[in-house]
């Protein structure tokens, strides 16, 4: 199959053409199943990327939920992660958190986080915020 366009508005109304691939491609360009490799490289020895998904190792006493929440979802970008998968990991990394829901609502009024349909997202703000985490416990 060949796709030809002088524009990307072209491309892209040629891609439409095929509704087959939509999904395929979509998976391709916005969702990898792991992160792209500089997230990786900025969250080692913080998150481990597992076939369940990314694991907080960083100790519980070093890290808020807060901040643990922040770190799976940066390292979710651009995905948007449903509550019961953010459950889901920080159970998986040790770190069951009953009260992780009041802890997105937080996220959500400082502007940390942003809620889409039925999951969220880091706001620009909050992958500066996490850029900084990582530099602090790090550094």
């Amino acid at each position: 199959m060949e796709i030809e366009g002088d524009s990307l508005d072209e491309l892209i109304s040629s891609l439409e053409s095929f509704p087959e691939w939509l999904a395929t491609i979509d998976r391709l360009v916005i969702g990898p199943e792991l992160a792209p490799s500089e997230t990786k490289m900025a969250l080692s020895g913080l998150v481990e990327f597992s076939s369940e998904g990314p694991l907080i190792i960083v100790p519980r006493e070093k890290l808020s939920d807060k901040e643990a929440i922040c770190l799976l979802l940066y390292a979710q970008d651009p995905n948007i992660v449903e509550p019961k998968e953010v459950s889901r990991l920080l159970g998986l990394s040790g770190r069951p958190s009953i009260g992780f829901g009041s802890r997105m609502s937080e996220l959500r009024r400082e502007g940390l986080a942003l809620r889409e349909g039925e999951g969220y997202r880091l706001t620009v703000l909050g992958k500066k915020w996490v850029d900084d985490l990582i530099s602090r416990i790090k550094g």
